[in-house]
């Protein structure tokens, strides 16, 4: 699953196979999977990392592996196969299973065997027809871009909000009828990694899972990012940071926020063609307002050794306001905030209070209308 993926750095940690005897754990079949290649067996670690404990070799399209590791309770394991990228993930509860690997895409590989295993096959079906439809999707919309159909266009991205809104509620459904099992969070963190769901909808998803399941490795890793992203939502002080603008001169966030009624946060930088794009309505927003109280420190995302870069972006496009870079790209200050894409911004009171997030085009314009009057 995605959200497991982006947990985990590979690390392996390979022993060899035991000897077979009569029952076997995992019975593979991998039609088109040559003699020799290996099948990797593991779980996950400590720090997320996978941990890789048994390996088999794949001979005349199948291989096994033998009973390794009993668990008290399900856990989330893995399966690698040589020349396939990915991994075919299943629950495993000491029940054996059948595995019948698609070298061609790992994610649609079956694993069978165990009631908990039929369970998360219904849900990689839903899951499966949702990508395709996406996939579909997605050309439509780039054939309409290229060709100026905006009506079609309009048409087909309403249609797939709507999709959308279908996959989302068939998947909360879901987490409801496993709120006391390992699938629970599995498919939370999914929609979470997909960005189809909210922080305060995940949370309150999150809190359905029973007190066992909120225990689990991966229900922590999320109720961590989570808190991560709770910390800088809104209604929350806005954490204190500073750094040099171009003139080497230290800038405090505070003393820009003392200084206004309204603060705009920007996270931006000179590479990024959506922030460039999107800076003549800031500038805009600015200059109607600055006299009003509003204020914006400006803080670049660019790479080290893009000093001079970062400075000809603020003077072409006329950013007159505060600006500090660290030119540490997604640095300490980005984790700070839980920013991993930009532009993104922060929109404060004159208390340093988060009142918004992520306003684009008008939407900053009506805010800040709200906030100190037209």
């Amino acid at each position: 699953m995605k959200f497991l993926y982006s947990l985990m750095i590979v690390t392996v940690l390979v022993s060899c196979n035991k000897e077979t005897t009569d029952k076997h754990m995992i019975n593979g079949n991998a039609p088109g999977v040559l003699n020799g290649m290996r099948v990797y067996y593991g779980k996950v670690g400590e720090n997320g990392k996978q941990q890789f404990i048994d390996t088999a070799v794949v001979i005349n399209e199948t291989f096994h592996f033998d009973p390794v590791d009993e668990v008290k309770k399900p856990e989330i394991r893995f399966l690698n196969v040589d020349g396939s990228n990915g991994s075919i993930v299943y629950l495993h509860d000491n029940n054996p299973v059948e595995v019948k690997v698609n070298k061609d895409s790992v994610f649609k590989s079956s694993v069978q065997g165990s009631k908990l295993n039929d369970q998360f096959n219904t849900y990689k079906a839903i899951q499966d027809e949702y990508r395709a439809e996406s996939k579909t999707f997605n050309q439509q919309r780039s054939n309409f871009q290229r060709s100026g159909q905006l009506e079609e266009l309009n048409q087909v991205m309403l249609q797939w909000q709507e999709e959308e809104k279908r996959y989302v509620s068939q998947s909360k459904n879901y987490i409801s009828e496993n709120k006391n099992t390992l699938l629970g969070p599995i498919i939370l963190g999914d929609l979470i990694s997909s960005k189809l769901i909210d922080p305060i909808d995940a949370r309150q998803e999150f809190n359905k899972f029973s007190a066992d399941v909120q225990r689990e490795e991966l229900s922590i890793r999320i109720d961590d990012y989570l808190r991560k992203i709770e910390s800088v939502g809104i209604g929350k002080k806005a954490p204190s940071f500073e750094g040099h603008n171009p003139d080497g001169k230290v800038i405090k966030l505070e003393e820009v926020i003392a200084k206004n009624k309204v603060t705009l946060i920007d996270f931006w930088a000179s590479w990024c063609g959506p922030c460039r794009r999107e800076n003549p309505n800031i500038v805009n927003a600015y200059q109607k307002y600055k006299n009003k109280g509003f204020g914006i420190l400006g803080v670049s995302l660019d790479k080290p050794g893009a000093e001079e870069q970062w400075k000809q972006a603020i003077e072409k496009d006329n950013l007159t306001w505060d600006h500090i870079s660290r030119l540490q790209y997604f640095g300490p200050i980005a984790r700070q905030y839980n920013v991993n894409a930009i532009p993104a911004a922060f929109l404060l009171d004159e208390n340093g209070v988060i009142v918004a997030k992520d306003l684009r085009g008008q939407q900053l314009h009506n805010k800040l209308e709200e906030l100190l009057g037209s």
